[in-house]
Parts: C-alpha cells; structure tokens; sequence
C-alpha cells in the first residue's frame, strides 16, 4: 500500500456482511496456540505470531473477540475493543491475481491501481474473481487483506429488474479505450464511444482489438459490466 494515502482508500471500520464477530473467553496459551471457549460446543484456536499487536498481553480468563469469514475460517481478532479488528473499502480487482505472489492489484473508484499484500486465509477468494470484479475488501490492522465479497456481476441480473442491473446491452468488436471511454465497432461504418465506471477499466484494458463483447449499461449510459462474445 506503498504511498497510498488513507483518505484516498476511504476504508471503513467494520466487517463484511458475509463475516460474523465471535466473543470468547481464553482458556489456555501453549506456545503459539491459544484456546478460547466460544461457547460453540468445540473451542477455537487462535495463532499467537498471526495476532501481531492484538496477542500481547492475552492472558488465560481473559476475553477475545474473532473474526471469523463465511467458510467459518479465522480471519483476525483483537481483544474488546470499540470497533472491529478489520476495516471496508469497495475496489474492483485490477490485474489477474497469481497466489504464488501473494500480492494483489485492486483497482480503486479514483481510477488507481494500488498492490496490496494478501494473508492466507484471502487467498482463494482473491483467486476467484475476474479483473473487473468490484468487491468489498476488508484489511486488518497491518492493511493486510483478511477477506472479500464479490458484489456480484450485473450481466447475470435481468436487465431493468433492479438498480444495480443493467439498463440496456450492446454488442460490438473492440476498437481502444481512453480518457475512460471505450470505443466499439457497432457496423462496418460504425463507430461508438462508451464511458467505462473506473472499477471496470482494468477489465476492458485487456480485451485485444477486434475482440467481439458484449456490454452492459447503466441508466446514465456506462459500461458496469462486459464478457467477450468471441468464439460463442
């Protein structure tokens, strides 16, 4: 997150609507390992090197609270605190994103593509989305990301069913995008200009020219969604 400023990325405190925070007691610390009673039935097991910060001072009796993903996975935890061990910000994902480097490029709404570093438990739904994607990311306290929340890809709603599905679709051969707007060739002799939402960008920089898409619109007449029609 290098250079990055914190009013740029605009994160929130909070957690994903997909996360649930958890309130448990500890029972015992063994080396690394620290098990808390949830009252779930089965105790959970935290990492003391994973907690950073939040694991110093954690004493057995005293009270945790953990994060924990829609898989049921540890996600982060901190002791009581006022607000949440993570925070939101909405991007989009920028570049293919390899899990091997462990880096990933999120495209924010400004438009910048900024490379944050990825803990493992993100890994696999980081590796599920398509560049284009928009999600809610959540870091923890180091601006690791921990989870993620694909919004869903409104070519998949009816169009004009809701406000977040499409308005009207369009079909063509990629010509160039620029200055935020993509061009497509309708015809032969037709050439159209359309205006990309900045979290699609990444997405529309990779199409080759000539490649046929198809695309989706919005009520004010940006592309907020595309899949190539190539080969179909």
């Amino acid at each position: 997150m290098s250079g990055l400023s914190i009013e740029e990325l605009k994160p929130v405190p909070g957690i994903l609507s997909s996360a649930r925070l958890i309130r448990g007691t500890i029972s015992s610390l063994t080396g690394d390992r620290v098990e808390v009673q949830t009252g779930e039935g089965a105790p959970r097991y935290l990492s003391l090197e994973a907690g950073g910060d939040e694991a110093r001072g954690l004493q057995p009796g005293g009270a945790v609270e953990i994060l924990v993903n829609d898989r049921d996975e540890i996600v982060a935890y901190q002791r009581p605190a006022d607000q949440p061990p993570t925070k939101v910000f909405r991007g989009s994902l920028g570049r293919t994103f390899n899990p091997q480097k462990e880096r990933v490029t999120i495209r924010l709404d400004t438009g910048r593509d900024v490379g944050f570093y990825a803990r493992a438990v993100a890994m696999e739904k980081l590796a599920a989305l398509e560049v284009g994607e928009t999600a809610d990311f959540a870091v923890d306290r180091a601006y690791l990301l921990v989870d993620v929340l694909s919004l869903g890809k409104p070519r998949y709603l009816k169009v004009g069913s809701s406000p977040r599905a499409p308005q009207r679709q369009a079909e063509g051969d990629f010509v160039t995008i620029g200055d935020g707007r993509m061009r497509l060739r309708m015809k032969i002799d037709d050439i159209q200009s359309f205006p990309v939402r900045p979290l699609l960008q990444p997405a529309i920089e990779q199409l080759a020219p000539n490649e046929s898409v198809s695309v989706y619109l919005d009520e004010q007449g940006q592309v907020i969604d595309m899949v190539r029609t190539s080969g179909r």
